[in-house]
């Protein structure tokens, strides 16, 4: 960088810091290269990192950022496995939403709340039950860091997923910080007079355009998101299966039936590394949590104890496991569904189980985000494919088939592997594959977990071949989910969604883009664009 360049640089950060405060700009390379990795990536090094604390703040940060043609790139929870937030060129700036995290309205009359895109999960979830109220999905097991902007950008599922679907279905309306720095709102909220943001589909669906972008067409700065009562009755079921085909059909079956708050379920593996992870002090310690979330002291004391004597070993002889919560609002309800739910679990060979982990997960459904390296230290990431219900039991075949046909690369280099499987709605089946081996960690990891968690855990060399070799593997089952007709979350600059797009609506992507943000500042790379 020539002298004056760098003075031009040194001016740019000052009129940066007259806007956010000092404090607010990270140049140190440390910070650069902590925003810069993701759970399995180091992309190239930020410029700086902004932490804006307001919509006006960040609006003018973009327009005087995108003025001198600097790349800008948003950031929420961090949690990203995908690329979503990596510099992919130099003179990028990362931008930290996480400041933005204000509860702006719970409106209990017109059943709707309005957030900042930084709130996390957790804090929405504990303020809303405050008042016996709740998101229809509620968040992702990350929820602790992840962020109602950063789902709203990527699009996730869990809690709640089962009923209602992905946290985009849940949106009524957005504030947007475009390129240029100016704000927009969307659907009802974007009337000149009186606006309310209760209801989405006012016109073409703007708010739409902006969901599931990652980050690609702008900044999310606000989220309106529909409300529900707190469901007054939860009940929970488990059943074993010894084949991945009768759980597919098991899940498939509740899903279109509409039962169940949360479906989901391990195979063999992952199952194991999950029961390594909570450890049985971590599970006694959230027995006083599943007391509390009975429907009454004497039930919460009995469901304590049914989880403290079966305990884990309840999955010994258990090949494959699915797990069920149901959300109603009678104990008649509840029962009539649980008992659909059996029937339609033994149709397909279930043996039904202690329900002792969808249990504990409700009772404190955001952890810290320790799965990020595996039980022993491990590295990890995962992948994943959504698919109808049609289609359910041939992507877990094609999925075995393509792991037997990698099994010499997967031992030469000791990686193991597993999937979580999940219902969305009605209508959708989701199989995540994820992949453990031994490598080094990042400094990304250092800071999200903890010193006092990092001890207890193996500290492994670098391991770059192993690395290497399940890029690979992620590459190539990205390619076999994409021609298989497979959609995905979290698309970032992973998943091949340029490559499997019709060429008419992918032009019309462009040109969105196009209008959006002329000069390509934004997120460069996401979605392909």
């Amino acid at each position: 960088m020539t002298e004056a360049l760098k003075q031009d640089f040194t001016e740019f950060v000052y009129d940066l810091k007259q806007i956010v405060g000092e404090q607010n700009v990270l140049t140190s390379e440390t910070d650069l290269l902590f925003y810069s990795t993701d759970v399995f990536k180091e992309g190239l090094l930020a410029s700086l990192v902004l932490i804006p604390q307001t919509t006006e703040q960040l609006s003018k940060s973009i327009e005087l950022s995108t003025k001198e043609n600097f790349y800008v790139i948003p950031r929420g929870g961090g949690l990203s496995y995908t690329d979503s937030y990596l510099p992919k060129n130099h003179n990028s700036i990362i931008i930290d939403m996480q400041k933005l995290n204000n509860i702006i309205e719970i409106n209990q009359e017109d059943m709707f709340v309005v957030v900042e895109a930084g709130c996390t999960w957790e804090k929405l979830y504990v303020a809303l039950k405050e008042k016996n109220l709740r998101t229809p999905y509620f968040g992702a097991l990350s929820g602790l860091y992840s962020t109602v902007g950063g789902a709203m950008s990527q699009n996730s599922i869990f809690f709640g997923s089962g009923n209602y679907g992905s946290a985009a279905d849940q949106c009524l309306g957005l504030e947007v910080v475009l390129a240029d720095g100016s704000i927009m709102r969307t659907g009802s909220w974007s009337t000149k007079f009186n606006p309310s943001p209760f209801f989405r589909s006012y016109g073409p669906d703007l708010t739409g355009i902006f969901l599931s972008d990652t980050g690609a067409l702008g900044f999310k700065t606000k989220i309106v998101i529909k409300l529900i009562n707190y469901p007054k009755v939860t009940n929970f079921l488990s059943f074993s299966y010894d084949d991945y085909r009768n759980i597919a059909s098991s899940m498939s079956s509740i899903s279109r039936a509409g039962l169940a708050a949360e479906c989901f379920g391990f195979d063999p593996y992952l199952q194991g590394q999950r029961l390594k992870r909570e450890g049985i002090i971590k599970d006694i310690k959230s027995l006083a949590s599943v007391a509390k979330s009975g429907e009454s002291v004497l039930s919460g004391i009995k469901d304590a104890a049914k989880v403290a004597i079966s305990g884990r070993s309840i999955f010994k002889d258990v090949p494959y496991s699915m797990h069920v919560v149901i959300d109603s609002e009678s104990k008649q309800s509840s029962q009539e569904i649980m008992n659909k739910v059996r029937k339609l679990a033994s149709l397909n060979n279930g043996k039904e189980i202690e329900p002792n982990l969808p249990k504990i997960m409700r009772a404190k459904p955001f952890v810290p985000p320790n799965s990020m390296l595996g039980p022993n230290g491990e590295r990890w990431v995962p992948i994943h494919a959504i698919v109808p219900h049609s289609r359910a039991k041939d992507l877990m075949q094609i999925v075995h088939d393509f792991f037997d046909k990698y099994i010499e690369v997967l031992e030469k280099h000791n990686i193991e592997w597993g999937y979580l499987l999940a219902t969305i709605s009605n209508q959708g089946f989701l199989m995540e594959p994820v992949f453990f081996w031994k490598d080094s960690r990042y400094l990304f990891h250092e800071r999200y977990l903890g010193e006092d968690y990092l001890k207890k855990l193996n500290k492994f060399d670098e391991n770059i071949a192993a690395r290497e070799a399940v890029n690979e593997i992620r590459e190539k089952l990205s390619f076999l989910f994409m021609e298989f007709g497979a959609v995905h979350f979290q698309i970032g600059k992973s998943y091949k969604y340029k490559e499997g797009k019709d060429k008419v609506t992918w032009e019309l992507l462009k040109s969105l883009k196009e209008i959006l943000d002329p000069k390509g500042l934004i997120n460069p790379g996401s979605l392909g664009l």
